[in-house]
């Protein structure tokens, strides 16, 4: 969610564009999306009441240029925290971009619709999980796969600047890319070695990928990030045995982050009809770790 992604040459299973499965920790054993039975539950989030996400929520807000552009993609949302965008109820997180900006949004950056981004980037959240992102995350949630729209389940380390501080995308569907093939979905890792256009990443299809809730998942070591939908891998990438923090900046905290973008690079053209279908909805939200 950074930058753009690797935009062509898509790789289906475990491939990656710019170097495969990444690194060559090989002497350790290969992870899987079963969750190691000594994990116990750390931190969740059901959504059981109902209004405004919990105190282990935070916001990005507005319309931040970065790159010259809104958040770097030539984004056309304002991000609130309205209740019209973000809001829980009847047992699910619902994030709902919604036509128009407030009138103290810029004026000249083409922006269409008012949205939300959440993130667990909070005191209460880094203490749950010891200051330590190794774990076993599961978010359940239904995806819009509606064209202009890009929602995203990603993570980003604690402290640091893009790309530095190293990010992890879950889940991305691209509106701009996916929606002639709709049950399609995207893992990717963005570090100082490989982001942006050169981003390390895969994809493959998901029966019904958009009319159903799914788990997606990620597992995450010391020596590997292994991401998946249902129990089945989509993208593995490994600490290089010549690991430093330009190619592995995933050792320190990190948090979750939730949204759903309009248009720019990867959401592609708008119909501001189309709106209101581009509601996300999660269940749940559950990390694992190490006792």
């Amino acid at each position: 969610m950074g930058k753009s992604l690797c935009l062509t040459g898509f790789i289906a299973a475990l491939a990656a564009c710019g170097g495969g499965s990444g690194g060559d920790a090989g002497s350790t054993a290969a992870l899987t999306l079963s969750k190691p039975v000594s994990y116990v539950l750390k931190w969740s989030d059901e959504f059981t009441t109902a209004g405004a996400p919990g105190s282990a929520w935070a916001y990005d807000l507005g319309s931040t240029l970065l790159g010259g552009t809104v958040w770097g993609n030539s984004e056309k949302q304002y991000y609130t925290n309205d209740p019209a965008n973000v809001y829980v109820n009847n047992g699910y997180l619902t994030i709902q971009p919604v036509a128009g900006v407030p009138q103290s949004a810029p004026s000249g950056l083409g922006l269409l619709a008012t949205s939300a981004r959440i993130k667990t980037d909070t005191v209460a959240y880094y203490n749950a999980l010891n200051s330590t992102p190794y774990g076993f995350y599961e978010i359940r949630a239904k995806v819009p796969c509606v064209a202009g729209a890009w929602p995203a389940i990603w993570m980003m380390g604690r402290n640091g600047d893009w790309p530095a501080r190293g990010e992890i995308d879950i889940m991305e569907w691209f509106g701009r890319y996916f929606s002639a093939q709709p049950n399609q979905v995207q893992s990717a890792v963005h570090t100082p070695e490989s982001y942006g256009s050169t981003a390390l990443f895969a994809k493959r299809n998901v029966d019904n990928m958009c009319s159903e809730f799914h788990r997606f998942q990620l597992h995450w070591t010391a020596n590997e990030i292994l991401i998946g939908v249902d129990d089945v891998p989509t993208f593995s990438y490994k600490k290089p045995s010549n690991a430093t923090v330009n190619n592995w900046p995933f050792d320190q905290p990190a948090h979750l982050l939730l949204n759903v973008a309009v248009g720019g690079n990867l959401g592609g053209t708008v119909n501001v009809n189309d709106l209101p279908a581009m509601t996300m909805q999660v269940d749940y939200i559950k990390v694992w770790q190490n006792p």
